[in-house]
């Protein structure tokens, strides 16, 4: 398995399997397509601080993931914050976010704190979060979206 950073040339097949993440149960709403082609967008750009990554087998895109950093003052230092990640139903079992997870943390081998969401009946991807180092964090979220 290949990992690349998101260019041009996946946008196709990482919006393809963008409409299968964000339609899937991974989610807890529904996102616009407009909002998932501005997603792709960023990541491409490179402007707005999101990082794209996409999963190659055999020259395919088997999965796409998008991290971002900040300052985490509860660590006193960088928090990678990884957004999504997909991996295409047939690529699954085979390692592919396994091998994801152990790229990030040697290409930010400096952060303090690595951070992602799982819906709470994801039980599988909660086991491989936990399998790679994982903790549960004792405090919700709140939000306000402005879209």
């Amino acid at each position: 398995m290949k990992i690349e950073i998101m260019n041009e040339n996946h946008r196709d097949k990482v919006l393809e399997l963008s409409k299968a993440f964000y339609c899937s149960d991974a989610l807890d709403h529904e996102v616009p397509m407009n909002i998932i082609e501005t997603n792709i967008d960023a990541a491409i750009s490179g402007d707005k601080g999101l990082i794209g990554f996409v999963f190659c087998e055999d020259n395919e895109v088997v999965g796409f993931s998008y991290v971002t950093t900040y300052y985490e003052t509860e660590v006193g230092g960088i928090c990678v914050q990884i957004i999504d990640l997909y991996v295409n139903e047939n690529a699954r079992g085979k390692g592919v976010a396994t091998q994801y997870f152990n790229y990030l943390f040697d290409k930010y081998s400096g952060a303090k704190r690595f951070r992602l969401e799982v819906v709470k009946d994801n039980v599988k991807a909660i086991s491989l979060y936990k399998k790679m180092g994982f903790t549960d964090v004792s405090y919700g979220q709140m939000k306000i979206d402005k879209i």
